[in-house]
Order: structure tokens, then sequence, then C-alpha cells
């Protein structure tokens, strides 16, 4: 595990910075969108190379897929100062503030390439505590104690060989309830049980559902919350959900599919849009990516959703509906692809990378609240944070090419609940870590 030293930082004030030449009363509109972007500034504060195959301290082939906060065990909408990542055959627990790794996984294959983490709290022994699930090219699920560093469970979700576990994500207000989406195009819900300290029996995995949008591979799962009750999945086909009802899960329940029409792009050549990458940015407020576009997506799912009938009377139908746009982020016009985006539900901060290791900042609060007015025109982001000069010892020791000779995709972004630390992987083994520089912000927790 190294840490990489800073020799100069540079970002960019976008046009938004800049006075307005609209009337008034359309200036007091957008500022309510758009909270001043003079309150955005982040220091890259700890880049840190801590997924190396074999320990080499120079290695920049490695691909860091995920990064997901802790989230507060006595209140999942609050989060902690700890990150979970994943790339190669580890997993990594990293303290944001001081940088330091507190607890490092490694799978015994160096096969395995770990893509998905996601956090949920279970009740040990009478008192909260937090669980990571792990998936990835093996087909594999993992679960993990990180407070006691313990793996206590793993399980194949699927009996075929070379399916890789894409993404997983935890239900709500069902914390054992867990939703995985395979390379196959399945989407598969698990019941994990709780496990009983010290021994960890208990943990059984049950699978309650099984879907099939028959949309080729499932890239990544996002889940509303259990007031609106979606779950989206981002494929190669496009963008398709299911309202699950608790009550009514049982293998046998089908969910009607819903084919959720992102706008329509040359780029796709009259095919449907790969869906890179979605987010919640609030419980109707859904974030969406498609390859090529070169824009994020924000749509208001009660509005979209209004008058369809959910009934699993019509259980093999698909609807399509047209998404209702709430608005239009100005994002780069890369090919690459798999760029994920992030956001804290309710805060409206989303973030996303690019191919040359910038993060765009868009700071929509006024868009996560239900009944949001929809912004017609593009929305530039409010800042742009560039990649810093590094001074990297160990690859100039290496000889190495340097790291910003080549792209440096930015494989995820995840944000803390407060804002104060954006955190962002990348396909050359970084991790990393910015923070809020204003002196408004706080620093009770991240």
């Amino acid at each position: 595990i190294c840490l990489i030293h800073f020799t100069k930082r540079e970002s960019i004030d976008m046009p938004d910075k800049k006075k307005s030449k609209d009337d008034p009363k359309k200036e007091a509109k957008k500022l309510k969108v758009d909270q001043s972007a003079e309150s955005f500034n982040y220091d890259p504060v700890h880049f840190i190379r801590s997924h190396s195959k074999n320990n080499d301290p120079a290695d920049v082939q490695t691909q860091i897929w995920e990064v997901v906060f802790e989230p507060d065990p006595l209140d999942n909408s609050r989060t902690l100062s700890n990150v979970a990542t994943c790339g190669g055959n580890s997993i990594c627990i990293i303290d944001v503030n001081s940088g330091t790794v507190l607890m490092k996984y490694k799978h015994k294959d160096n096969r395995e390439n770990f893509y998905t983490l996601a956090w949920t709290t279970l009740e040990l022994g009478g008192e909260k505590t937090n669980i990571l699930a792990s998936g990835g090219i093996k087909g594999e699920i993992r679960m993990f104690h990180p407070s006691a560093k313990v793996c206590f469970h793993e399980w194949r979700p699927l009996d075929k060989k070379n399916t890789a576990v894409n993404s997983l994500v935890f239900h709500s207000s069902n914390p054992s309830w867990l939703f995985c989406g395979t390379n196959d195009g399945y989407v598969s819900l698990f019941d994990v049980g709780v496990p009983t300290l010290p021994t960890y029996e208990g943990v059984a995995p049950k699978q309650l559902l099984k879907l099939y949008p028959d949309y080729g591979d499932v890239y990544n799962l996002a889940w509303s919350g259990h007031e609106s009750k979606w779950l989206f999945a981002g494929t190669a086909a496009g963008l398709v959900g299911w309202n699950i009802e608790e009550e009514k899960v049982t293998p046998k329940y089908r969910p009607m599919m819903v084919d959720f029409l992102l706008p329509e792009n040359e780029r796709d050549k009259g095919e449907n849009p790969i869906v890179d990458s979605i987010a919640i940015a609030g419980e109707h407020s859904i974030v969406a990516k498609c390859a090529n576009h070169g824009l994020i997506y924000i749509f208001d799912l009660k509005k979209t959703v209004k008058e369809i009938a959910t009934d699993e009377g019509k259980k093999d139908k698909v609807i399509e509906k047209e998404v209702s746009l709430l608005g239009n982020l100005k994002w780069s016009d890369t090919d690459n692809f798999y760029m994920n985006l992030g956001c804290h539900k309710g805060k409206g901060l989303v973030v996303c990378g690019d191919d040359k290791g910038s993060l765009w900042l868009y700071n929509l609060p006024g868009l996560t609240t239900s009944g949001a007015d929809p912004i017609k025109k593009i929305v530039e982001p409010t800042t742009r944070l560039m990649w810093p000069e590094l001074q990297d010892d160990h690859l100039e020791n290496s000889r190495k090419v340097p790291l910003d000779r080549h792209d440096i995709i930015i494989d995820k972004v995840t944000v803390s609940a407060d804002s104060n630390h954006i955190v962002a992987v990348t396909s050359n083994n970084m991790v990393c870590i910015w923070k809020r520089t204003d002196d408004d912000s706080s620093t009770s927790d991240s």
C-alpha cells in the first residue's frame, strides 16, 4: 500500500459561476436548483495505491471498480468516515480522514476480480452492526463483518460457470434482502439471513425471486427506497425496473417489468442505449447515464410511473414508458464505458468521473424533492475537479510511464452524507480522496 504526494492542484470554474445575463426572476429560479458554485471547493488529500497485485507499489494495471461509504449503523441516512473499495482480488476498508487502510482482504485466487460491494446493517448480539457483501468475476458472493475482520460466508447465486456478479444492493427496510445482478442477464433476490455471534451460524441464503429482463448483461442495480419500492437495472439494452411489493414476494411472484425509455441519441444508431450507470438522488429522483450520450439524465420517477398499473396480473407484459425528465446534465463526450456516477440520496450533489481523471460535480438539491420543476436547458457542471500533479516516487523508481500519459478512467465515485468527502477509484489502481475546504463545512461526521 503506498500513499502518493501532490505537487500541484488544478480546478476549472464552470460557466455557471459567472453572472447570468438572464433577467432576475430566471436567475432566482436557477439558484434554487444550483446552490452557489462558490461553495464547492475540494482539495485532493489522500491518493492511495491499495489494491496492488503481489504488493507491487508501482502496480498501475489493477482496476478498482467500486467504492461505497459505510453507513452509520444507527442512522443509515448518514455515513461514517470509512469507505469500502474493491478491485483485483482484494477488498479494502479505508478511513477517509487519515487515508489509513484499516482492513485488507485478499482472495486466495489471483484470478478473482471483485466488481461490486454493498453495505447493510444487521442486528448481531443485540447491536446494530454493519455487514459488507462482495461479488466478482468468479460468481461468488462473500459476506464480511469488517469490524471483526471476518469473512464469514460465501456462496454462488448461480450454478453456471463463468457467470460474474456485476452488482449487489441491499433492500432498505429488509436489511437481510440482497438483490444481485449477473452478466448472464438475471436479477435475483436473496434473503441472506442473520448470523449469530460468535460462530456466525444462521446464514443460509435463500432465493426469494428471480427476474430475467432478457436485455443482455445486467451492469448495475439500484433500489429507490421502501417508500417508492422500485428496483432498477442498467443493462446492455436499456434501463428496466420493477415495483417490488415486499408482502407479495415469493419464488412465483413476477412483478411487471417497465422499460424506462431514456432520450434517443444518434450515437446509438437506432439500437437501445447501453445504460452503464444508475443512482438514486431522491426517493423519486433517478439518475441514469447512457454510454456515448455525453449527458447524464435525471428523471422524476413519480411522474413517470403515475399511470402504470403494476399489478402482477400482467406478469409477462413489458410496459414501455418514456421518462419524465428533470434535467440533462452536460458530461464528457468520451466513448469509454462504465464510469459510474455517485450521489448521496437526498443531498443533491451528483458526481461523475471521466477518462481524464477529472470529476464533474453537479449541485442540484432542488431536483431531489418530490414534484421538482424540470430544468429546460442543458445543465453545466457546478465545478470540475481536475487530476492533480502527483509526485509518485514508486512509479518513477520502477521506470514505468507516469499515470497522466494514459487515460485515467474514473471507474466509480461516491459522496459522503455531508458532502465533505468525495472518493473516486480508478482504472490504474488509485483510491482518490478529496476533501471540501469551505469554512462552513462541518467536521462532525463524513
